[in-house]
């Protein structure tokens, strides 16, 4: 056993060495020493109280190498040899060194004899990096993480496993990801636009790799970039898909337990929803009134709302007083329960007062935008399946 350490020792010489043992095994150390000639680096030992318990070699690797990592030599530097010691100690100390991302891991390998060890003279020194298990791990990371909806952690992961994996197809695949994370990002802070040129520098085996739902996303995504161009007419602007979608991105922050997120985006929807009503059956901009395009009844009033640059613009329940009274039934939905629940909102931190947005407020909003929305797009829940973000699987 000792000819394997001193050979691995001489192999890499190391400028200090620390040597994991149990009681019964601290004597090597010495016949190490003895087989390195001149060569005795700085070295320590630290002392195994069970060495069939991987776990307590491994929690005591984990603190030795916690603190190589805040020193002068930082973890790239460290060699872990794990060949000799019982089946436990080598298990521990090789989850350890997985566990701090060491990347040199060390096995002496050779002729064996009778008794199973190397036989002294044949010794091989295996050096190798744990790419794969890094990569592995870290994409099983990157997809609990993905499906939680933390982009940019994801992000952050990825470009460390681009600095630290070389395997060409690993380095391909979170690349990929990369772009896919990008997508999402972008299309999560309503960004559609963006969202899209990230969709479309996916390769198309990637989109399939992680399923149907993607191809549905880019789709989607796509559909509602596509009319939000300012050169696109009035109507087209404001598109189904574009109401679905807000009410998607607020149902995700609901999951996420985000109630003021959530309720402000269902505030804009009850908004949303009543200048897409306007534009879409009377080509009406709530952001600049065409008089002309109104009742000859209601002119008279709505000309006497323009402000100094002659403008008409409606706030949220202007515009639905203006849905009444062109006789809309979507004019009919605003009601106190709505009114109520949006001036709850109002009073609050994220609104103009200093309460807090609870779960049963937003709750509240939700269920009547709920009811909003089926008013003017009577199959949107069908719509939506279309735009609700994927669960990737490992």
């Amino acid at each position: 056993m000792e000819h394997g350490i001193a050979y691995s020792i001489k192999n890499h010489r190391p400028d200090r060495i620390i040597y994991f043992a149990t009681e019964q095994s601290i004597p090597m150390k010495s016949k190490v020493e003895a087989l390195l000639g001149g060569f005795v680096p700085e070295s320590e030992i630290v002392k195994i109280a069970d060495g069939d318990d991987p776990n307590t070699i491994y929690r005591q690797a984990c603190d030795v190498l916690n603190k190589l990592g805040r020193g002068d030599r930082t973890i790239e530097h460290v060699y872990v040899d794990f060949t000799s010691g019982t089946k436990a100690m080598s298990a521990g100390l090789f989850a350890a060194a997985l566990a701090y991302g060491v990347s040199n891991l060390i096995y002496v390998s050779g002729q064996r004899g009778l008794d199973g060890r190397v036989i002294s003279g044949t010794e091989r020194v295996i050096t190798f990096s744990p790419g794969e298990i890094f990569a592995d791990r870290l994409r099983h990371q990157i997809i609990e993480l993905f499906n939680s909806r933390l982009f940019s952690a994801v992000l952050q992961l990825i470009e460390q496993g681009l600095q630290e994996i070389h395997i060409p197809e690993r380095r391909h695949e979170l690349e990929e990801l990369k772009k896919l994370c990008l997508a999402y990002q972008a299309w999560d802070w309503f960004a559609h636009q963006e969202a899209q040129k990230h969709f479309e520098k996916i390769d198309k085996p990637i989109i399939e790799r992680w399923g149907e739902q993607i191809a549905r996303n880019k789709g989607w995504v796509a559909q509602i970039a596509g009319r939000l161009h300012h050169d696109m007419p009035l109507r087209e602007r404001y598109s189904e898909q574009l109401l679905i979608d807000l009410w998607l991105n607020a149902e995700r922050r609901m999951t996420e337990g985000h109630w003021i997120d959530a309720t402000a985006r269902l505030y804009r929807l009850v908004e949303l929803i009543a200048q897409f009503r306007l534009a879409r059956q009377y080509e009406l901009d709530t952001g600049k009134i065409d008089v002309t395009k109104l009742p000859e009844s209601l002119r008279s009033k709505y000309n006497g709302l323009r402000d100094q640059r002659g403008r008409v613009k409606l706030g949220l329940e202007q515009a639905y007083q203006l849905l009444a009274e062109l006789n809309d039934p979507i004019g009919q939905c605003y009601d106190e329960v709505v009114r109520g629940t949006l001036q709850a909102r109002n009073k609050s931190i994220a609104g103009h007062g200093l309460e807090p947005v609870t779960k049963e407020v937003c709750r509240r909003l939700e269920e009547r935008v709920r009811e909003l929305l089926a008013q003017v797009i009577p199959p949107w829940e069908e719509q939506a399946q279309q735009g609700r973000f994927p669960i990737l699987n490992a």
